[in-house]
């Protein structure tokens, strides 16, 4: 640890700039649709991605022991449910340090900077391909905002309204603060 590594902790904390992505993907994690547990549905999936010992599912990125879920499709994209949400193939094992590289960036570039092998690379590309084609359907956004008008702002604007009370808490804290140690 670097002496200079505190100054993170010595700067006023906003609500909005550290908490608006947690609400964005709060939200769309609400309405993105998800599969039933189906242990036989995961065993074929599974072995698609050539996982062969399910009690120890290695990283389909990197091939280490894995030990979180990741989308392989971001959840949200320009503040939005995007892509497949939580269905089976949509979610790969995952190791914690390729899940967290990765974030939200499109699956495919991110093969591209993690597996040099061309051969290997365009493999694992097919494979995870044909992955979220069999066992994931795409969101139509378009159709429930249109099949539903209402309902779909008024979800955008209870966001908006929690964000933007997140901003009026940010400007109290900012009145407060000063008096704290006063």
């Amino acid at each position: 640890m670097k002496l200079s590594g505190i100054k993170r902790h010595l700067r006023s904390y906003s609500i909005v700039q550290r908490r608006k992505t947690t609400i964005n993907h709060a939200f769309a994690s609400a309405l993105a649709p998800c599969d039933a547990f189906d242990e036989g549905q995961l065993a074929q999936a599974m072995s698609l991605l050539g996982q062969a010992d399910f009690n120890a599912l290695q990283c389909v990125y990197c091939n280490s022991p894995a030990t979180s879920w990741d989308h392989l499709v971001g959840l949200v994209k320009d503040s939005q449910l995007s892509g497949y949400g939580h269905q089976i193939g949509n979610l790969v094992p995952s190791c914690r340090d390729c899940n967290s590289s990765k974030g939200n960036r499109d699956w495919r570039a991110f093969l591209r900077e993690t597996i040099a092998d061309v051969a290997e690379r365009e493999k694992v590309e097919q494979t995870l391909a044909k992955y979220l084609h069999t066992y994931a359907r795409e969101i139509d956004l378009r159709r429930v905002q249109d099949e539903y008008p209402t309902e779909w702002q008024r979800d955008n604007e209870i966001k908006a309204e929690i964000i933007n009370l997140m901003s009026e808490a940010d400007r109290l804290a900012e009145r407060l603060r000063l008096q704290v140690v006063a």
